[in-house]
């Protein structure tokens, strides 16, 4: 496998994508992502919430984040100017995201 140098992590990730063809696995997966509706269970979700968003994400279309935000009452959204690998792409901005969700309740959580 060729070694490939580029600029930035986005670049990084789409020079890769030609050397990952989909696995039985994979195309398994998105149809079962193509089948499956749970928007009628999203208002039952009651746990703290984060929805990211990826401006960029070719994959997952920032609107339907932006839906799933919508629809999980009481949910926080959060959106990053990002691909679908958004943890490659924006590592730092992502975790500290995560991050500082997580750091505004994990005070009032008992276990």
């Amino acid at each position: 496998m060729a070694t490939v140098t580029v600029g930035t992590a986005r670049e990084g990730v789409e020079a890769l994508i030609p050397n990952m063809p989909p696995t039985p696995g994979t195309l398994r997966h998105v149809a079962l992502d193509l089948e499956v509706d749970i928007r009628e269970l999203l208002p039952r979700i009651t746990a703290e919430t984060l929805v990211v968003g990826c401006a960029q994400d070719a994959t997952v279309p920032v609107e339907h984040s932006r839906a799933l935000h919508a629809a999980i009452g009481g949910s926080s959204y959060a959106e990053i100017d990002a691909g679908h690998v958004v943890l490659f792409e924006k590592e730092e901005e992502f975790v500290s995201t995560v991050t500082g969700f997580l750091g505004s309740f994990a005070g009032s959580v008992r276990v």
